[in-house]
């Protein structure tokens, strides 16, 4: 597909996505190094894409299920033939009325796919609670300071200066998540002279490069640092200057109000701390030049929204946002809107959410971190979830509860005919999901295919624009799920599917920024309109109505969210003299993160077997 030689592009074998370079040799991938424009770096599983590229198992053709569901029977039939079948089964659904009893399960990356241009056509679609996700998180700093709707963005570690604090709560940065690029952030940033502390229950990779690391119960972290909210105002150690200046007026003095009992003792008692940790640490972060937190298994347990809340008050009121070795607030570069396109969102959230509580109708932008997960199994078991779309993910190993979606996905009804009426899988291989499918389509790797990746975080704090870019053949029949949707578009919203293919989407796209698909590629895999900078607020104000930092949330008073709760996941909470110990899991680097296809990668195996 090229000539040999080295060629940038984008890592797909975990949701961090990193900047990387392959070597292609003789039509095909030989080896994958980091990128060294983005001081690129390359783990396991990026290495183990080459593996991956040419796994035995590849799928080539399409398939349809001719057994029950479950027993993994299929034959091959033809792309007409599969086409038609999911065309006539979108067309069923969205005839009657019914389009939001569709849900698409995925793995999760750039925001700018076709396939939610075809979703928003199509005009409904279920969702379920997030308050375990990153997304609550991300909601709370957009509605403290309007930071942008981007995946996760680090701390500035790269300008944390000498005696600065690097905090990380949960986020195993050297064992499991992060880009390649910041675990040496961190390295260089302590030789610096700046201090690494770990909140974490488990004594981590993280834990043993730690200056300090300070065990705490799982779920526990919002307790933590409303303790230290209250130490700092109590021992005057906030930034008054910043609260005075660019904090919304009020807002302070209802946080000062509402933490004044969440002293450090009453904190320890919820999250297992002693009290002169929290005060300890709370000093130290109160007297640094920076701090930057960074927690991401802090917020797994059912309590995103509080800690992402905590959190924003923490770094506001400590002066560390958009500062270096702070939180950085990007500039969302605006992209060009692809067009036609349906007038207004879809009526997501008077049908194409599955209720599970009665908060929708009180915060209904963000109604979903509100509520308590509900799973596909659920949805499918109350006749809310009739078309489930399965695309680089494995829920059926995967999903919480992975042998209750198993048995609804295979119910039936009174008349012998399935609760959940089809079931579309896009998958490079068959996984345990693909048994349970009625059609599996074969996609393509990160080497076989177009994308471009809006803001990824890895590149500039999220300042820019990547590309990821097809350098060999696919193997058979094998297509990019963006084109099945593209097609599936063109065949049933033809109004707003004027493009042909991928490439022209994303050109629309860019456009706005004076780019194109073939420039993208002629600039070496990546744009950005320059430096992030710090402070930008001082000339602009903050991203909120008010220009302000928003600590106090209104909208949320009915549903006693205004201000961030101190409260434990419920199998955390008991008597520690009943419950001695405590059962977390942990995931190590090889597996972490990663799509649906590690479980069937020899190089990873054999990282498992090393190891035991």
């Amino acid at each position: 597909m090229v000539k040999d030689g080295w060629y940038p592009t984008v890592c797909y074998q975990c949701k961090a996505e990193c900047a990387i370079e392959a070597r292609i040799q003789g039509g095909r991938v030989t080896e994958v190094r980091g990128n060294p424009r983005f001081r690129g770096k390359v783990c396991v599983k990026g290495m183990a894409g080459v593996t991956l590229q040419y796994a035995k198992d590849r799928l080539t053709k399409p398939l349809k299920r001719i057994g029950e569901r479950g027993e993994g029977k299929f034959a091959e039939i033809s792309w007409a033939e599969a086409m038609d079948t999911i065309e006539a089964k979108l067309r069923s659904l969205y005839d009657r009325g019914e389009a939001h009893k569709l849900t698409y399960s995925f793995f999760p990356h750039s925001l700018t796919d076709p396939k939610w241009h075809f979703l928003n056509a199509y005009g409904g679609y279920i969702n379920t609670g997030l308050p375990h996700c990153d997304s609550a998180k991300i909601v709370a700093q957009i509605k403290c300071w309007g930071g942008v709707p981007n995946h996760h963005i680090p701390p500035a570690w790269f300008s944390m200066p000498k005696d600065g604090v690097m905090l990380l709560c949960g986020r195993h940065a050297f064992g499991c998540l992060d880009d390649a690029v910041v675990p040496r952030d961190i390295l260089e940033a302590k030789d610096r002279g700046a201090k690494l502390v770990v909140v974490d229950p488990i004594f981590s990779p993280d834990a043993a490069k730690a200056d300090w690391w300070i065990p705490i119960k799982p779920s526990g972290d919002t307790a933590l640092f409303l303790g230290m909210i209250n130490y700092l105002i109590a021992n005057d150690l906030y930034d008054k200057k910043f609260v005075k200046e660019w904090v919304r007026e009020g807002d302070f003095e209802k946080v000062q109000a509402y933490v004044k009992d969440k002293t450090p003792q009453a904190m320890s008692a919820v999250c297992g701390v002693p009290a002169k940790d929290i005060e300890k640490l709370a000093r130290l972060c109160g007297e640094a030049p920076a701090v930057g937190v960074d927690g991401y298994k802090s917020i797994m347990l059912g309590q995103s929204l509080d800690f992402g809340h905590a959190w924003a008050i923490f770094m506001a009121i400590t002066g560390n946002l958009d500062n270096p070795g702070g939180q950085p607030i990007p500039d969302l570069t605006p992209m060009s809107p692809v067009l036609p396109a349906p007038a207004g969102p879809p009526p997501l959230a008077e049908k194409g959410f599955h209720r599970t509580g009665p908060n929708r109708e009180k915060f209904d932008r963000y109604s979903f971190i509100l509520e308590p997960t509900w799973y596909e199994a659920q949805a499918i078991k109350d006749d809310a979830l009739k078309i489930l779309v399965v695309t680089e993910a494995n829920p059926a190993l995967t999903e919480m509860g992975n042998k209750e979606w198993q048995k609804a996905v295979c119910m039936k009804d009174g008349n012998g005919d399935y609760k959940l009426e089809f079931l579309l899988n896009t998958d490079i291989m068959l996984s345990e999901t693909s048994k349970f499918a009625d059609i599996v389509l074969p996609d393509r790797t990160h080497f076989e295919r177009w994308e471009i990746l809006y803001m990824p975080w890895w590149y500039n704090f999220g300042h820019g624009v990547a590309l990821r870019q097809p350098l060999v053949e696919a193997p058979g029949e094998a297509r990019h799920s963006n084109m099945v949707f593209i097609e599936l578009g063109k065949r049933m919203f033809p109004e707003y599917f004027h493009f042909n293919d991928d490439v022209e989407y994303y050109d629309i796209q860019l456009k706005g920024l004076g780019l194109s698909v073939a420039k993208l590629q002629e600039m070496g895999g990546k744009w950005s309109p320059g430096a992030i900078g710090f402070r930008k607020y001082k000339d602009n104000g903050f991203g909120t109505p008010s220009k302000k930092v928003h600590l106090y949330w209104e909208d949320l008073e009915e549903v006693g969210q205004s201000l961030p709760r101190a409260i434990l996941a419920p199998e955390y909470d008991a008597d520690v003299e009943d419950y001695p110990f405590v059962m977390i899991s942990y995931r190590r680097i090889h597996i972490n993160g990663t799509g649906p296809w590690s479980c069937n990668n020899a190089k990873l195996r054999d990282q498992v077997s090393g190891q035991h």
